[in-house]
Order: structure tokens, then sequence, then C-alpha cells
């Protein structure tokens, strides 16, 4: 009996066991299959999920490095870090929602897995253990226990229930998290709201993000002052919601994904409707100093117009619209605005250029792409003639020009009004004021100043235009090239407008963190219309650009290709002013005005080889512009025009450039051409060989430029192959005879010098040794060591001495002797490949080496006693020439931004 009772109660025992462990592994089950998303209350207006592994990159985090520590101060924050670092939360996914609460109140809502989903007290043990806390109070809610965590003056209120912990500083927030959840239960399955949404997540982002519709109604108004931004658009009303993936990486935040714009009657996004994504070519023609762009790509203007009149009506705006359109139909006459309808492209594009804080005006330019350049200026002066004619005005009142330099003026206009533009094309330019029109190629420009529009003509003729500038082009590698509206900032120069248009403690953040934000770079923001959607894409980088303009730089021009040669300085032989010669790395030749405008250009069959001689061909005064390509002998008039005969092709490959000379001052010029043939040939300024030159056939190819040099009442022609020194008459008989076997280099430079009194010719050997040799041809040779590969040599008086000093750049050392080979300079720059040291003469006493960093691409100007000049190292990739100039300043010419030429002022 005994017996059978034990058994029945050991089998009731295990029963219990047995009925216990599925219930257990049933509600574990159950609760670990429990979504975050059941728990998020349907009226959140941001909810953000952080995915598993996902951290704020160290870059990132410099710019909120300040305020990291007081938001670790914060209950919150404190309750949820130590609960993870003690397992209790688990290291999955995190959500964190918020909402405005009451008048103004932000409030938050965090909800993590529970690693044991059947823990709860445990939890709370864990804090109590942990933290001080000046009350813990339970209270019941339902079936469920919130939690009031009370430390110091701050609470915040807790719960573990249904596999998930609930942290919030809102206990109506808790509340309704867990009423959700229970109404979410009660659908037995059904997809909740988020569920819906989150279809368009990827579970591979590092944050998801979902913007309800009061983010954009209420929590939006209580950081941006809307009206600032655009006073006729209401932003807060452009999104229904928003579903965003998000990735935090070194290089920048980005977020993407699909906004939707539905059932919003008062949403200027509506206008996208039916509109496909776009490319748009307005970056080429905005300026490259303006500080954001924004573009409107419309693919079918009709349709665009249609949802737009439709907006405004829904909008409360119509009314408004129209009275302006009557306005202007009546000063403008009644087709005014269909006849630059049939002109436009539907390419639109805005650029902010200035902000002034203290009026909170924008200065900026409105462009818009016509079909015809012409028939746009004949809409425009026919407007301004009927304006002037109702104010009884001469119609030369609305007739402005700008002048670029003496010889180039360009006509523009004064607008008749000032908001025509938002309300013809929408109010989202409105920020800009229409009050002076140009019309340039196929582009009608519309500016807020003359100031404006003098900056925009400079740039265009400068061909400086947004899309070379390094921020534009590495902000736009991170959005696709179609889109319907399109925004990009340089954040550093927007960040004054940004703090004027944001209120509460965005614009006091923004406001007060300036040097922390620097590190961000870009902002790119694009939409592009799906359906009735709008799939969107932003990226604020935090990568490194270069700067643009120089603080003293007077003017850069755009050339199509990078700068191959040093920059030559000529003379303009009409206003005898200066003006530059250059030629790109596509063999385009260049000659600029003083002011920077390009005067003309000319493709040339190969890289100029010679230097750039100007002379008077016609002994008329009237210059030219000599030199030579390894193929040719070119010579250009001053309008860019060849003249007769040239160019001649050469017997012969001419790589070491021609050299010309004229003897006797008279014009009389003489080109000596060293040929692959090991021949030089000699002709005069028409191109004819000259018959009585008897030549010279060198044992070797030539290495070297041919030089002539004058001594005493003597003329030497000197040259030199790979392993002998040529010292000629002008007929091209040999004058003196070396007999010393040299080891010379490709590109041997040689100099005339004085030693004592006595002239030398200098040149050094491909293995370090100098050599000076005198007019006998005795050879006086010097050997230098530790010079790195690549070294450049120079010859030049820099210390007042009245002999030559031999000036080495190897690497990045700088090095200087005397003519008895006795080192009296060494110094090393912080460089890696120094260039061919030119000397520069600012007086007597300030001589300067002019130096180039091929690798970092940097241009150095070193004051032997000072060291690095002031303003210096600037950016460059092209040897550069100082001049100086009649006002009394120094000026530098240089390539920069691989093709680019600057004129920038050299401090004293």
């Amino acid at each position: 009996m005994k017996k059978g009772v034990w058994l029945s109660i050991l089998a009731v025992l295990l029963s219990g066991v047995i009925v216990y462990s599925m219930w257990y592994i049933y509600r574990r089950g159950e609760l670990q299959n429990n979504s975050k998303d059941s728990f998020i209350p349907y009226n959140s207006a941001l909810v953000v999920q952080i995915n598993a592994g996902v951290s704020l990159p160290e870059k990132v985090g410099l710019a909120f490095q300040s305020n990291i520590p007081d938001f670790q101060k914060i209950l919150l924050y404190q309750v949820a870090s130590l609960l993870e670092k003690k397992g209790f939360i688990a290291p999955t996914s995190r959500v964190l929602a918020l909402r405005k609460e009451g008048k103004g109140k932000i409030v938050y809502l965090f909800v993590g897995d529970n690693s044991d989903v059947l823990s709860g007290k445990e939890v709370f043990d864990c804090l109590r253990e942990n933290m001080s806390w000046r009350a813990i109070i339970p209270r019941k809610y339902d079936q469920y226990k919130i939690y009031t965590l009370k430390s110091g003056e701050e609470e915040i209120f807790c719960t573990a229930e249904e596999g998930k912990i609930l942290l919030s500083d809102s206990e109506l927030f808790i509340e309704d998290a867990l009423k959700q959840f229970e109404q979410e239960a009660a659908n037995e399955g059904k997809p909740t709201k988020f569920q819906n949404i989150t279809k368009y997540f990827s579970p591979r982002a590092g944050v998801n993000v979902f913007l309800n519709t009061d983010c954009f109604s209420e929590l939006l108004p209580l950081y941006i002052q809307t009206n600032r931004l655009f006073p006729h658009l209401n932003i807060s009303s452009c999104f229904k919601w928003g579903a965003l993936d998000g990735e935090l990486q070194e290089e920048g935040i980005s977020l993407n994904g699909f906004m939707d714009y539905t059932g919003l009657e008062a949403s200027y996004m509506k206008t996208f409707s039916g509109q496909e994504p776009e490319e748009t070519n307005l970056a080429g023609m905005l300026p490259g100093n303006a500080s954001s762009v924004m573009f409107l790509n419309i693919s079918q203007l009709d349709l665009y117009l249609k949802n737009l009149e439709e907006y405004r009506r829904d909008a409360g705006l119509i009314g408004n619209v129209r009275k302006r359109k009557q306005e202007y139909a009546w000063a403008w006459g009644k087709g005014a605005e269909a006849e630059l309808k049939e002109l436009l492209q539907g390419k639109f594009a805005l650029a902010n250029m200035s902000f002034n804080e203290a009026t909170g005006k924008n200065e900026g330019l409105i462009v818009a792409e016509v079909k015809s350049g012409g028939l746009c200026k004949n809409w425009i002066e026919k407007i301004v003639t009927q304006r002037a004619k109702q104010l009884q005005l001469n119609p030369g009142n609305f007739y402005l020009r700008y002048t670029v330099d003496r010889e180039k003026t360009i006509p523009y206009y004064k607008s008749p009004v000032e908001d025509w533009a938002a309300v013809y094309w929408g109010y989202i330019f409105e920020g800009i004021p229409a009050k002076y029109l140009l019309v340039v190629d196929n582009y009608l420009v519309l500016g807020s100043s003359q100031k404006v529009m003098g900056d925009f003509i400079k740039e265009y003729i400068h061909g400086n235009f947004i899309k070379n500038t390094d921020w534009f082009k590495k902000a736009k590698t991170k959005l696709s090239a179609k889109s319907n509206l399109a925004y990009f900032a340089n954040v550093r120069k927007m960040l004054p407008y940004y703090t004027y248009v944001t209120k509460g403690d965005w614009k006091k953040y923004l406001a007060t963190h300036e040097e922390e934000l620097a590190v961000f770079s870009t902002l790119a923001v694009q939409w592009s219309n799906e359906g009735e959607m709008l799939y969107s894409n932003l990226f604020l980088s935090t990568e490194e650009i270069k700067q643009e303009n120089l603080p003293h730089q007077v003017w850069q021009t755009k050339l199509e290709a990078k700068v191959s040669m040093k920059p030559v300085p000529v003379i303009n032989h009409i206003t005898k002013e200066q003006e530059i010669f250059v030629q790109d790395d596509q063999q385009t030749i260049y000659l600029l005005n003083n002011s920077g405008r390009i005067l003309w250009k000319l493709k040339v069959d190969g890289q100029i080889n010679s230097e750039v001689y100007q002379v008077d061909a016609f002994k008329n005064g009237k210059l030219q512009y000599l030199f030579s390509t390894p193929d040719k002998l070119y010579l250009v008039d001053r309008n860019g025009k060849y003249v007769d005969r040239f160019p001649l092709a050469f017997e012969a490959k001419c790589e070491r450039g021609i050299a010309l000379f004229d003897y006797d001052q008279n014009r009389n010029y003489r080109i000596f051409a060293p040929l692959l043939n090991q021949q030089v040939s000699l002709y005069d300024i028409k191109g004819n060989l000259i018959p009585d030159w008897k030549g010279v056939k060198t044992d070797k190819e030539i290495v070297s430029r041919v030089y002539h040099f004058r001594v005493g009442n003597k003329d030497y022609i000197v040259l030199a192959d790979r392993y002998r020194l040529y010292i000629l008459d002008r007929k091209g008989k040999e004058r003196v005879r070396v007999s010393d076997v040299f080891d010379l280099g490709e590109g041997t430079e040689i100099y005339l010098t004085h030693k004592g009194g006595k002239p030398l010719l200098a040149f050094a050997n491909s293995n370090e040794q100098l050599n000076l040799v005198d007019f006998n041809g005795k050879n006086q040779p010097l050997k230098y060591e530790n010079l790195a590969p690549g070294w450049h040599l120079n010859v030049a008086n820099i210390n007042k001495d009245n002999e030559d000093e031999l000036i080495f750049t190897a690497g990045k050392r700088l090095k200087i002797y005397n003519l008895s080979g006795q080192e009296i300079y060494s110094k090393e720059i912080e460089a890696n490949s120094l260039d061919f040291p030119y000397v520069y003469r600012f007086s007597g006493n300030d001589i300067r080496i002019g130096l180039l960093d091929r690798d970092r691409q940097q241009m150095l100007l070193w004051n032997l006693k000072t060291g690095m000049s002031a303003g210096f190292p600037i950016p460059g990739d092209s040897p550069f020439s100082i001049v100086f100039s009649d006002n009394g300043n120094f000026y530098l010419f240089a390539g920069v931004d691989n093709g680019s030429l600057i004129k920038y002022k050299v401090q004293r």
C-alpha cells in the first residue's frame, strides 16, 4: 500500500516537472519571439533601431566629444549601460523611440531584449546592488509591474516584461508601450503597423530609422524655424512617414530609404508625382565659390507645373500666386509666362553664395537651363522694355554692364520684380531674390545683387565651377547621378546659416560647437520619385576636403587639363600689360591676360620642350611666341594664329628643345635645334636654314640644349653629348677643344659662372661630380657626395659675394656649396621630392628659392635666413613663376588642382 502511494506521489511530481518544463520551454520561446516593434507606440515620432555590432566611429564622435560625458551622466543611459554590462540586456538590436509630450518636452523609450526572458526580479536586484537610489518604487499596471527609479533629482521608469526590458523618462510612454503590446498580441499574428513599415528596412544596415508623421509636424518645428527656410513652403508637412537604413562609418553618416507623401494635400513633394529622376549639367555652370547648391530636375515640365498649381491650391497659397501672376501679366504682357515656359528645359539650380548673419539674408543665384540663349535674351529685353514703358522710363535704365577687364564687358539686366522665379517655378526658390538677370550660353541666371552677378561672371570667365571643387566632387560620389531634387553643402561654410534657421537646443549646440562640428565637411541629400514615394539618400561626410581659395589668391582659372610647364610671363605689345603663356598636359597652349581671362587657346602636336621666346619676327614692334616640341618648330602670333610657314617639322626629333639667340640685339634671330641624329640645325626667324652654318656632328646623342655665351668680345656656342662638351663659334666651328670625358645625363644644364674673376662653364656629371671648364678647355672637377637620386642643380649668386653658388636639391634636402666645393648651407625641409631650385630676387638682400614637392603637390618658397616664407607652402602641381608688378607687389603663377592656373600675391 505504502509503495503504491509513493509511486503515485512520484508520478504526480514527475508529471508536474514535465508540464512545467513544457510550459517553460513554450513560454521562453514565446517571449523570445516577441518583437520589439510590438512595444513601440504608434504615436512615437521617431524610432531608431540600432543593430548589433554598431558603434560610433571615432571621427564622428569628435563632433560630440564635449557632450558625451554629460550624456553618460543621464540616468537613463547609466541604467541601460549597467544592465548591458551585467548581461541582462542582450547584445542584439536595441530600439530607441521618442516623441513630444506636453509643451515641447521630448521623452525617450528604450527597448532591449532581456537575456533571460523569464527574469524580472533579478534585473531590479542588480540595479539595487550596483547603483545608489533615492527610491525604487514598484507599482502594478494591469498584469505588469512598472518600477519608478529615483536618483538625485532624476527619475526614470523601467519594466522587464514579455522578454523585453523597457526604460523611459516618461511613465506614460512605458504604459503606452505595454498597452501597445497587448493590442498587437490581440491581433493574433497580424503584422503590426511598424512591421508594415520595416519591410523597407535592410537587415544588414547598421541602423534603421522610422520617421512618423509627428516627427515632421511635432518635432521638426521644435528645432527648426521653418518659416526662415521657406516662408511660404511648410517643410513640416512634406512627408507622411519615412523608412531609412543608416550606416555609421569613419568617412561619415549615411541614410537611404523611402519617404512617403501620399495623402498629404499640403506637401510640396507631390509636385514630383509622375516625374522620372534625371541628371543635370548645371554643376558645370554654378560658380565654384558657392557654399551650397540645390538642383531641381523635372522630366515633364507641364506635369510639374500642373502639380504645383494643385499643391498651392490645397495648401492655401493659390490666391497670392494668382494675384502676383496677374500683376506680372499687366507689367510684362499677357504672354510672358507662357513664352518663358516654352524656353525652359526643366533643369533648375539654386546656389547660396554667402549669408549675412546680421540681416538673415542669403546672397545667391538661380540658374535655369533654356533651349535658346538668344531667344531668352529677347524675352528679357521684351519684358524690361514693357516695364520701362509703363514706368515712363528709358529701357536703358534696366541695362547694366560688368567690366571683366579693359578689353571685355558683359551685359546684364535689372529684373522688373524680385519674386517671379518663386511664383513661376515654386516657393522652393524664394530664398534668393531675382534682382538681376543674365543670359550666358543657354542658361538664364538670376542674381540677388550686383556683387553676386560680378562674382558669377568672374567665375564663369575663369571656368571655376562647382563641379570642379574638391568638396562637391567628393559629395557627388556618395549619391546617384540621377534625382529630382538634390542638395549639396559645404558644411563649414553653411554652419552660420544652419545656426540661424534652427532654434532651441539645436541652435545652442551649433552656435557653441563650431570647432567640433568642423569634422563634418559636406552634406549631400537627394530625392528621386518612385511611384508615390521618394527614394531618399543622405550623406554627412567627415572626409577631408581641400581649401578651395588661398588667402592671398588673386584669381584661379580652369584649364582643360593639368598645367604641364612653368608658366611664362609675357608682354602684351599693345597695352604693355603682363600676360601668361602656359600649356596643359593635353598639348593645348593658352594665353591669359592679367585678369586671368583666357584670350585664346591652341592645340599643338606635343609638349613644349624649350623656353617660350617673345620675338619681333617682322621688326614692326609686334611680338610673337616662338617655341618647339620634339617634332616641330612653332611661331604663333598674339591672336593665337600660326605665322606663315609654321609650324615647321624638324628633319629629326628635337628632344632637347630649341634655343634662340639675338647676338647683337638687332632682331636678326638665330634658332638652334639639337636633333636626335646628332646634328644641330640653325634657322632664321622665317624658318630658313642658315647656309653658312657649318653644323656639328656629335659623337653621341645630344643631352643638353644649345647655349650662347659671350665672354669678352667672343661668342661661344656650347652643347654636350653623353661624354663630350662642345665649344663652337657662331659658324659651328670648334673654338675650344675639351679633352675630358664626362658621364652626362639627359637634360644636362650648363651655366656660365666666374671663379676669382675667371669665366667657367659649370655642369654636373651623373655620378655627383661637378665640372668647372674654362675657355681653354681645362676642367676643374669637384666631387659631391651623399646626394639622393634624382638631384637637381642650379647655379646662382645668392649671398652677394660676387661669385655664384651651387644649389642642389635631392629628396627633402637643400644643399648649397661654393665654387671651391665647401658646403655653406644644408637643410632638411618637410617635403618628399624637391624639384629644381629656382632663384627669385625680391631685393638685393632678399633672395629666396622656389621649390615644388611633386609628391605632396606643394609649392615652397624658402628664405635661407628665416626658412619658409609667409603663406607657404601652398598647394600646387607645377613649377611656379614669380614676377614683379607695377603696383610694387610680387605675384606667383602656377598650376593647381590638376587643371587650374592661379595668380597668388606673395607676402614680403
